[in-house]
């Protein structure tokens, strides 16, 4: 495990929405807002053939509930609940988009908390450690919580992570390192934990290139989706990927 530092200011924009810096620059915006939805697309897709039916919570950004922060940043993670929207259908219902709640003081200071610069889910160490747990508490009824931010930072205090019946996790580009080892990353998948995760495929194309319209294969290009199924061929194929 790398070692945390204290929240940088490059660390405060990914802490307020990963990649939201794009939508600053011309030009580029609309393409990396297509390759969000295509991530989530195929994420869903994959779980409106396994779950049929079941109910699904989605996990979003709380800094964009905030006015001043939302905009550009807003438009980012619309487009990662866009793209669930599109690849669920009528096979699973969003019961709702929730924003898991935050340590006391990071709403205010993210730059209070230290963070692993290198991961690609900052909200993991902003959020409290039991968060998870009161969504779960709060819509019993879901099966399936597809998280945009990644986990709980301290997944050995989440009290429901190791309970198989707990609800399943799918997520977007997540930290692995927060699971652990490769072992207990194909443990979690194993044992139902983990239902799918979706990881950028090695040597992909940048997100501001904009996505052919043949979104299987497009998918394909760009990402790698990781299931039960699929976890022992990509553990061989890609193992720098853990």
């Amino acid at each position: 495990m790398k070692q945390p530092l204290v929240l940088t200011l490059v660390g405060v924009a990914l802490a307020l929405g990963f990649g939201a810096w794009l939508y600053l620059q011309p030009g580029p915006q609309q393409q990396a807002l297509q390759t969000r939805e295509l991530a989530t697309r195929g994420l869903a897709e994959y779980l409106a053939r396994t779950y049929p039916g079941q109910r699904a919570l989605v996990i979003s950004n709380p800094y964009t509930k905030e006015k001043a922060a939302a905009g550009n940043m807003g438009a980012y993670e619309e487009a990662g609940r866009r793209g669930l929207r599109l690849g669920f259908g009528r096979q699973i219902a969003v019961e709702a988009v929730v924003f898991p709640e935050l340590k006391p003081g990071a709403l205010e200071n993210p730059r209070a908390f230290i963070v692993d610069p290198q991961t690609p889910t900052p909200l993991s160490y902003l959020m409290r450690e039991d968060a998870f747990d009161k969504l779960a508490q709060q819509h019993p009824g879901c099966r399936l919580f597809v998280s945009l931010i990644g986990l709980p930072a301290d997944l050995s205090k989440v009290a429901f992570w190791p309970d198989a019946n707990a609800p399943k996790l799918a997520l977007l580009l997540p930290d692995l390192q927060l699971v652990g080892d490769t072992t207990a990353v194909r443990d979690a998948m194993k044992s139902g934990r983990l239902a799918a995760f979706v990881l950028n495929k090695p040597g992909a194309p940048p997100e501001q290139e904009p996505p052919g319209r043949d979104v299987a294969a497009e998918f394909a290009r760009r990402f790698v989706l990781v299931t039960p199924e699929s976890i022992d061929s990509v553990l061989q194929t890609w193992p720098q990927l853990f």
